[in-house]
C-alpha cells in the first residue's frame, strides 16, 4: 500500500489577479492597408477573446492621403457621428516616407486639420497614427527622387520619423505596426508578411499589426490570446511575442502615459498584510478603493490590511477628459491561527512575526530524528534545513514571508513565517 504524502497550506498572503473587461470605441480612417484583411475586425476579434469589446467604423477608400480625407465629406460625417474614445489615421503607405521638407509641407498640415476636426467634435478623443510598413524591397517608385528610401530599412525609418512627428505634433498616440514588421523580419525573415505585391499585408502582417493595436488600444498584453485567423501555431505566438515587445519596450516612444490616463500598477508586499501600490504613471489624478473601507488619492500608497478576507482593489486614473479603471482582487489569509485552535499534529510559530529566532510548540509527531525542518522563500528557494527543533534562530535571515516546511516520509505541513528587523 502507497504512504499518500499531503501538505496542509495554512496562511500566506495569496494574491489573485483579475483584470477588468473593457469597451473601446475607435474610428478607422485610412486606406488599403487598413482595408486589407479587414485590420479592424481582426482588433474586434482579439478584443473578444480577452473578454474586450472594441466597437468601430472605418472609411478606407483605396490610395487615400490624409488630404483626401480631410476632403471627404464621409470621413467628416464618420468623425462627427460619435464621441469617439480614439481616431486612428493611416496615411497614404508611402507619403510620409518622402523627404522630410515634402512630408512638413504636404502631410503634416493635413495631420493637423483632421485631430482639429476630431477634437473639434470631442476633445477627449485621442488620435492614433497608424505607422505603417516598408515596402518589402523599397519604393521603387520614387527610389530615384529620393534614395534614402530605395530600400526597406530607409523607407522604414523615414516612416518612424514621420508619424512620430504627427503623434508629438497633436500630442497624439503612435501605434508601431511598421516597427513591429522591422522587428518580425529581423528575427525570422523567412516568415511572410506581405502580399504578392510586396506592399500590402498578408494575413500574417494584418494580424501582427491587430496584434499591436489590442495591446495600444486596451493597454493588455496580447500574448496567449485565443483568436487565431488561421495562421499556423508557431506564427501565432511568434507575432504575439512581437507586438507585446515593440509595444511595451518603447512606450513612451509612442506617447503611451504622456498623452494617456493608464490606470494599470504594481505592487510589493512589505509584510505580511502591507502592500505597497504602484501607478505606472504619476501625471493623472488617481483614486484608490481597496474594499475594505479605505480609501486614497495617492498615486503610490502603502496599505494595510487589518483583517483576512478577499478585497478587489481598484485604481482609477484620469483628468477632465479620460478615465481608465483597473482591478485587482486580493485574498487576504491570517498568518497565524489563536494556539488553541491548533491540533497536536499541526504546530504553532511563536513569535509570527519574529526577529532572530522562533519556537514550535505542538507537532508531536515531528520530534524525532526522522523529521526535519525548511524554510523556504516565496520563490522556493530553500534558505534553511535542519533536523526538526523545536526553537529556530533566523538571525542569517532577510526580512520577508517565507515557509516553514516540516516533513516526514509520510507527513508534510507548511506554515507561514514573518520575519522582521
Amino acid at each position: 500500500m502507497k504512504n499518500i504524502v499531503f501538505c496542509l497550506m495554512l496562511g500566506p498572503l495569496v494574491v489573485f489577479s483579475q483584470k477588468v473587461n473593457k469597451k473601446v470605441k475607435v474610428l478607422f480612417l485610412g486606406n488599403s492597408y487598413t482595408f486589407v484583411n479587414n485590420l479592424p475586425l481582426l482588433v474586434s476579434n482579439i478584443a473578444a477573446a480577452n473578454g474586450d469589446t472594441l466597437l468601430y467604423d472605418s472609411n478606407t477608400p483605396g490610395g487615400y492621403t490624409l488630404k483626401n480625407h480631410v476632403n471627404d465629406l464621409n470621413s467628416a460625417a464618420k468623425i462627427n457621428a460619435s464621441p469617439w474614445q480614439f481616431v486612428v489615421l493611416q496615411a497614404q503607405s508611402q507619403e510620409p516616407a518622402f523627404s522630410p521638407g515634402q512630408v512638413n509641407s504636404q502631410t503634416l498640415p493635413y495631420a493637423i486639420i483632421l485631430d482639429s476636426l476630431i477634437k473639434k467634435n470631442n476633445p477627449c478623443t485621442k488620435t492614433m497614427f497608424y505607422e505603417t510598413w516598408g515596402r518589402k524591397n523599397g519604393d521603387a517608385q520614387n527610389c530615384a527622387f529620393y534614395p534614402p528610401i530605395c530600400t526597406y530599412t530607409g523607407m522604414q525609418d523615414r516612416l518612424k520619423q514621420s508619424y512620430k512627428m504627427f503623434a508629438d505634433t497633436t500630442k497624439g498616440i503612435v501605434v508601431p505596426a511598421g516597427e513591429a514588421f522591422r522587428k518580425s523580419i529581423l528575427q525570422n525573415s523567412n516568415l511572410e508578411l506581405y502580399d504578392a505585391d510586396q506592399s500590402h499585408p498578408s494575413l500574417n502582417g494584418s494580424y501582427l499589426a491587430a496584434a499591436v493595436f489590442y495591446e495600444m488600444l486596451f493597454q493588455k498584453s496580447v500574448i496567449s490570446n485565443t483568436f487565431n485567423p488561421g495562421l499556423a501555431a508557431n506564427t501565432h505566438t511568434f507575432l504575439q511575442q512581437v507586438a507585446h515587445s515593440v509595444v511595451n519596450d518603447s512606450l513612451l516612444v509612442w506617447n503611451i502615459g504622456k498623452n494617456l490616463p493608464w490606470s494599470d500598477f504594481t505592487y510589493t508586499q512589505t509584510s505580511a498584510s502591507n502592500f505597497q501600490f504602484q501607478s505606472i504613471f504619476n501625471n493623472y489624478d488617481h483614486f484608490w478603493n481597496f474594499g475594505d473601507g479605505y480609501t486614497t488619492v495617492s498615486p503610490q500608497p502603502l496599505h494595510q490590511f487589518n483583517s483576512a478576507g478577499t478585497f478587489t482593489v481598484t485604481h482609477v486614473v484620469g483628468d477632465s477628459c479620460y478615465k481608465d479603471e483597473s482591478k485587482t482582487v486580493i485574498t487576504v489569509f491570517p498568518t497565524q491561527v489563536p494556539e488553541n485552535k491548533w491540533s497536536l499534529d499541526v504546530p504553532t510559530i511563536y513569535p509570527n512575526p519574529c526577529k532572530e529566532m522562533f519556537w514550535i510548540k505542538g507537532a508531536e509527531v515531528f520530534k524525532n530524528n526522522a523529521a526535519r525542518i525548511e524554510i523556504s522563500n516565496l520563490w522556493g528557494a530553500v534558505v534553511y534545513s535542519e533536523i526538526f527543533s523545536e526553537n529556530v534562530f533566523t538571525d542569517q535571515l532577510k526580512p520577508g514571508l517565507y515557509f516553514i516546511k516540516l516533513y516526514k516520509t509520510d507527513k508534510c505541513l507548511r506554515v507561514p513565517l514573518v520575519i522582521e528587523r
